[in-house]
């Protein structure tokens, strides 16, 4: 796929984005977004960071540095909600990483860019039994959970209703692998993180080079018809919302 074209529906699909962005609470930080009752059932997520910009066309961007949905498994009864709430955290500012890959990428990355080491953080799929047994590592993964917390809750996110059916062939994972693709574009994003960007400081190749807090997907040759699901799901939520928008 040629540079143009990788430039040409990287701007459409910026430009979908930034439609969504007159409705109430889209943009905003996750914090925020959670706090209020605003969230489809069923969705797809876009998360940015502050000091992450992009300049597809002519008008500077926010750039996406995470795409996720939920419910891509036949009779799946994962919402929307639930899944911001568990990258989010607890309300008490804690989390659990062990229930949220996006969280144990932040955190991985953390302890990296610090020169720091946790060796229960990552381990199991439920705490540990030496991490049960030790207040001491208790607390340093409590402190981090805090830590990934506050950095992604004050990341902002848009969101798409995209209320179809569970399972692997829904619009959900189409959207969702399909943006993935395009943005990573094989590992050699168009619009490359900035050398702030604490992804730079993961632990795992797929994020350093994608500039995306995702592992999926970064090395598939995008599927461009993803963005017309994408821009129907623009056009229902601006609709759902009693809006229409046009999309430049």
């Amino acid at each position: 796929m040629s540079s143009s074209t990788i430039g040409r529906e990287t701007a459409r699909f910026y430009a979908l984005l930034s439609a969504l962005e007159a409705l109430p609470f889209q943009g905003t930080s996750l914090a925020s977004v959670i706090a209020v009752n605003s969230l489809p059932k069923r969705g797809v997520y876009f998360f940015r960071e502050s000091g992450e910009m992009v300049a597809p066309g002519t008008a500077a961007s926010p750039r996406v540095t995470r795409i996720g949905t939920h419910a891509v498994s036949a009779g799946s009864k994962s919402t929307l909600r639930a899944r911001l709430r568990a990258h989010l955290g607890a309300k008490s500012g804690s989390g659990n990483h062990r229930g949220s890959i996006f969280r144990l990428h932040v955190g991985n990355a953390l302890l990296h860019r610090d020169s720091q080491t946790l060796t229960t953080w990552g381990v199991g799929s439920v705490a540990p039994k030496a991490l049960r047994e030790s207040d001491s590592a208790k607390a340093a993964e409590t402190a981090l959970e805090r830590r990934v917390s506050m950095l992604i809750g004050a990341m902002s996110v848009l969101w798409l209703d995209v209320p179809d059916e569970a399972g692997p062939a829904s619009e959900r994972s189409i959207i969702e692998r399909g943006a993935i693709a395009l943005l990573s574009n094989n590992l050699n994003p168009l619009n490359a993180p900035s050398a702030a960007w604490l992804g730079g400081h993961s632990v795992r190749q797929e994020i350093r080079e994608s500039g995306l807090w995702n592992l999926r997907h970064v090395a598939e040759r995008a599927n461009l018809a993803f963005l017309d699901a994408m821009e129907r799901a623009v056009e229902r939520t601006l609709a759902d919302s009693g809006k229409s928008i046009p999309i430049t």
